[in-house]
């Protein structure tokens, strides 16, 4: 699919001409291998690199955004690939205050994934206006879980994309003013081979001091919404209370556009990815500025 890229983007003066410089674009990219701790600078956070992982940061992460998925998410702060497994992890950080716990009870898992269902049935329409498959919701492969230990909660389920099958695996980390949001873009076979990969990727993010989740401090600003309205929501259902209708809508449409893009590109990706590098991992680029 991504070759198509370069056609969709005809009129756009910053999108390459050719798939040939959609390719050089992206191995120019300042991708980074060092395993070492790397500040994330919209979330106040830091990132410890994993062997065999590569890492785009700020304004590159969310130009590979662009020049992947056809569109530029600024809410993107970095993201990992790893060419060997085809493993894709995306960090966004939003500012939204700090998310109370106290609605979790609220959450129906059985409903939600009906929610879900019945939105990506709604969006099927316009990925059929560009001869795009449409998707199909499988199952829960893990139920909405929050870890009041880590103050994080995170969820699976699997997606059918014609004959392909995708998983789509959220993780949310609340901070102190804001919450980091990882997804998991893998084929499903992978994830059943690397299912506690995640949680072991996500945990190599931090919060810097002052900015943990535990800092809290009366006076903070407060988020309009519950952790589990926060829930519904990014995975693509609806408000699970009134009152915010405007808000919700809002965030409804962004999953809902998000959603789309991550799962049509997961197999182009990947190929796009073994015939950049053909097997070997891309070499670094001393000379490229710190993002």
């Amino acid at each position: 699919m991504l070759s198509l890229a370069p056609t969709a983007h005809a009129g756009d003066p910053s999108f390459p001409p050719t798939q040939q410089a959609v390719n050089q674009e992206i191995i120019n990219l300042p991708w980074e291998y060092e395993l070492q701790k790397y500040p994330l600078e919209k979330s106040n956070s830091h990132f410890k690199l994993s062997e065999g992982f590569a890492l785009l940061r700020g304004e590159s992460a969310r130009r590979f955004d662009f020049l992947t998925q056809g569109m530029e998410d600024p809410d993107t702060e970095a993201l990992i690939y790893n060419q060997d497994t085809e493993i894709q992890l995306i960090f966004n950080y939003y500012p939204s205050g700090y998310v109370s716990l106290e609605d979790w009870e609220d959450l129906d898992a059985a409903e939600l994934l009906g929610q879900i269902s019945e939105n990506t049935e709604k969006s099927n329409a316009e990925r059929a206006k560009h001869n795009i498959h449409g998707l199909t919701i499988g199952g829960w492969l893990q139920k909405p879980r929050l870890d009041k230990d880590n103050n994080s909660v995170s969820w699976v389920f699997d997606v059918l994309d014609g004959e392909e099958r995708y998983v789509n695996a959220i993780s949310i980390k609340l901070g102190r003013k804001g919450y980091e949001k990882f997804t998991w873009v893998s084929s499903y076979d992978d994830y059943l081979l690397s299912m506690d990969l995640m949680a072991a990727l996500v945990s190599q993010q931090s919060f810097d001091d002052g900015h943990r989740y535990a800092d809290y401090s009366v006076g903070d600003t407060m988020a309009a919404f519950g952790i589990a309205s926060l829930v519904a929501v990014t995975a693509g259902g609806n408000k699970p209370k009134v009152g915010l209708a405007a808000l919700f809508a809002g965030l409804l449409a962004l999953g809902k556009k998000l959603l789309i893009p991550i799962l049509i590109g997961l197999g182009a990706i990947a190929a796009f990815f073994k015939k950049l590098f053909g097997g070997k991992d891309p070499k670094p680029q001393p000379d490229s500025p710190e993002v």
